[in-house]
């Protein structure tokens, strides 16, 4: 019987991870993060870009609602320094929120607003992503607000295609709020599927953060959840819980 080739991998940056998910993410395949503001969506999207930086891969991070110099600071707070790799050309940085903000300031103030003057990031995939390895897009939940349901399957869905063909391992970010108004829809559309999960306990005063791995196509997971923290180095994988 002919053996099953292993699918090539990427490190997440994060050795626990990495374990969780054998090896890291599906090379050339597309992953969504979900889950709720401050979880630390963005911090494993930093993971991933140092890491695959590091390993002289060519990145593109996109950006929807923060700006340029904020997520550069937090990478060096974190120790994961992604303005060297900026500087050297190896990481492209597209700020969507910040071209959006240009552009309101050259329009009518009568005019239609953010979503009339919003850059089509298809487009610029369609250019930007002939030769990269790696693409974050952080957060593709923005698009929500500009498009019903079935507008934004069919772009995130042509997002994904682009990305496919030109071969790059693609993290989609989005928040769980944006998520809920899709009805599971990028979900169905991508290889691998992660949500964060914080969960409260007020008698106490203490949170439990979980990861959980809902799908990962072609992989071994047999844990679906494990705890995490976030820490001064960035996200940590504490302990985790073998999946039923």
């Amino acid at each position: 019987m002919e053996k099953v080739k292993k699918m090539e991998s990427l490190s997440t940056g994060i050795e626990g991870l990495d374990i969780l998910i054998d090896g890291g993410y599906p090379k050339g395949k597309s992953i969504l993060l979900t889950g709720p503001p401050g979880s630390g969506k963005t911090i494993l999207g930093l993971h991933f870009l140092h890491k695959s930086c590091e390993s002289g891969k060519k990145c593109i991070l996109i950006l929807t609602r923060e700006l340029t110099e904020d997520v550069l600071l937090q990478s060096k707070t974190l120790g994961m320094d992604l303005e060297p790799f900026k500087a050297s050309g190896q990481l492209q940085i597209k700020n969507i929120f910040e071209d959006r903000i240009n552009k309101l300031k050259s329009v009518s103030r009568f005019g239609k607003g953010l979503c009339a003057v919003d850059t089509d990031i298809i487009e610029y995939l369609s250019s930007a992503a002939e030769g990269a390895d790696v693409v974050v897009i952080d957060n593709i939940g923005m698009m929500v607000i500009a498009h019903e349901a079935r507008e934004f399957a069919d772009k995130f869905s042509s997002i994904s295609i682009i990305l496919l063909k030109r071969g790059c391992t693609s993290l989609f970010i989005m928040d769980d709020d944006s998520y809920a108004l899709t009805y599971g829809l990028p979900a169905s559309m991508v290889f691998g599927n992660m949500k964060f999960i914080v969960k409260e306990n007020l008698n106490v005063g203490r949170t439990k953060q979980y990861i959980y791995i809902q799908k990962m196509r072609n992989k071994p997971v047999p844990i679906k959840y494990s705890l995490y923290t976030l820490t001064q180095e960035g996200i940590k994988i504490i302990s985790s819980l073998r999946g039923r």
